[in-house]
C-alpha cells in the first residue's frame, strides 16, 4: 500500500488528519521546493528537525539548491534521509524568475543564483559538460569539445578564445559572450 506523504498546518476540521507522538497537528498532502520552504515546512520532512531545517536555509542562502539531491550536501543530510523524503522535495529554477547555474569546481557544485534579469555567468574554465551544455547552442560534443581544448590547451586566457574551439564560431560567441566568464 502507497501512504502518500503529509504536511502539518494548523488547520483543523481535516479529515486526513495524522496524530503522531501525542500531537494533534493537522496535515495535507505536499510537495515543498527547497529553496522557498519555510523551516516549518522543512521540519515536516522526514528526519528533518528544527536544527537539520535551519542548515537547510543556511546552505540555500550561501548556494541555492539546483536539483534535489543537492539536499545531501547540507551537513547531517545523508543517502538515507535523502531517500526518506525525496518524493517530498522539489526544486524550481526555470519555472519561477531565478535561474540556477551549476559549475563544477573541484570536488563540489557552486551554484551562481540571478534574479531579477541579472546576467548569469558560466566559469568556461571550471564548468562541466552539463553546466556547459546550459548555454545556447552548447550540446554533449561542444561541451565536450570545451573541455577537451580546456584540458590540451590549459585554461582559457580570455572568453573570446572559446572560439578556438571547434564548432564554435563568430555567431555562437556572439550568443555566448555575455553569459560565460573565465575567473
Amino acid at each position: 500500500m502507497f501512504l502518500q506523504p503529509k504536511f502539518y498546518t494548523q488547520q483543523s476540521n481535516q479529515s486526513n488528519a495524522v496524530a503522531s507522538e501525542g500531537d494533534t497537528r493537522q496535515y495535507i498532502s505536499a510537495i515543498i521546493d527547497l529553496n522557498k520552504a519555510t523551516t516549518e515546512e522543512l521540519e515536516t520532512l522526514p528526519g528533518i528537525g528544527p536544527s537539520k531545517a535551519r542548515a537547510i536555509i543556511e546552505y540555500r542562502e550561501k548556494m541555492p539548491f539546483t536539483k534535489p539531491e543537492d539536499i545531501m550536501n547540507v551537513p547531517g543530510i545523508g543517502q538515507k534521509t535523502y531517500e526518506k523524503m525525496k518524493d517530498r522535495i522539489k526544486v524550481e529554477g526555470k519555472e519561477t524568475n531565478t535561474q540556477i547555474v551549476t559549475a563544477n569546481v573541484g570536488n563540489t557544485n557552486t551554484a551562481i543564483n540571478t534574479n531579477n534579469g541579472q546576467s548569469v555567468k558560466i566559469n568556461i574554465n571550471t564548468a562541466d559538460s552539463e553546466t556547459l551544455q546550459e548555454l545556447p547552442n552548447i550540446g554533449p560534443t561542444k561541451a565536450q569539445a570545451i573541455i577537451e581544448y580546456r584540458n590540451q590547451n590549459g585554461s582559457f586566457k580570455s572568453i573570446d578564445e572559446i572560439k578556438n574551439v571547434k564548432g564554435i564560431g563568430d555567431k555562437t560567441f556572439e550568443q555566448l559572450k555575455d553569459l560565460i566568464c573565465i575567473d
